[in-house]
């Protein structure tokens, strides 16, 4: 069984870069850092697959050029993974904080996962905020092992299946959402995530780039997304939508 890891991790930003390589170093954790591609300050036109007219269809906004820098980086991480020779790829942001027994947990789960191969699953999240709509699976020393019918929506720590990273090249380049939403769709309506609990990876508490890009330039969040009056009702839509699904997969399927 091989394993790689990618840390996102900007050009330029070496404190963030230091510091998760301190803590992975701590856990004695091998990694490789993946340049993430820098959507700031660039125009949407410039994104050669982001549909913008599908975009505010779907979600009543058009996406931010970072959320899109974020998407192309996770995008470009299982696009690196399928070339490798590696049989799973875990996927950590900077701005993560991992638990000190982060090796000894991720090596059980892998192993458990690798030795169950009747266990369907594209995505594992190590960083859920909340478990919800879940089904345990089996227990991992302190942690569970759950089946994450509806997704959760943090991108801070991942690990990919190669069918699962096959998928997401397939159906994911043509962007319409952040890519934390579109994993949160995606799986809740296939049934194929997976979670961990209590989390494995946490967020480090940092100042998030693309808000801190909004704010800079002296305008609300709300105003850069432009929003149109439709946002809020296809927002509980589509959370109504997601849920619906991993409803139907946990109680029915």
């Amino acid at each position: 069984m091989k394993v790689e890891t990618y840390l996102i991790n900007l050009d330029g930003s070496d404190e963030r870069l230091e510091r998760a390589t301190q803590q992975l170093k701590d856990v004695d954790w091998a990694f490789e850092r993946f340049s993430a591609y820098d959507g700031r300050g660039k125009e949407l036109s410039t994104f050669e697959n982001y549909d913008d007219d599908a975009t505010k269809q779907e979600l009543g906004r058009r996406l931010l050029n970072s959320e899109l820098g974020c998407y192309l980086s996770h995008y470009g991480c299982a696009e690196k993974f399928l070339k490798s020779d590696a049989d799973y790829l875990v996927v950590l942001e900077d701005d993560m904080k991992i638990n000190a027994d982060f090796k000894k947990s991720i090596d059980q789960i892998l192993e458990y996962l690798d030795t169950h191969s009747e266990i369907d699953w594209y995505l594992l999240n190590l960083a859920s905020k909340k478990k919800k709509l879940a089904k345990d699976i089996t227990q991992c020393g302190e942690y569970s092992l759950w089946h994450a019918y509806y997704f959760p929506i943090r991108g801070l720590g991942l690990i990919w299946s190669r069918k699962g990273a096959e998928e997401f090249i397939a159906l994911g380049k043509t962007m319409t959402k952040p890519v934390d939403i579109f994993f949160q769709t995606w799986l809740s309506q296939n049934g194929k995530g997976l979670g961990v609990w209590p989390p494995l990876v946490k967020p480090a508490g940092l100042d998030s780039d693309i808000l801190g890009t909004v704010a800079s330039q002296g305008v609300s969040r709300k105003e850069k997304e432009n929003r149109d009056s439709s946002y809020g009702m296809k927002k509980q839509k589509r959370m109504w939508r997601d849920r619906w699904a991993a409803m139907k997969h946990k109680y029915f399927a």
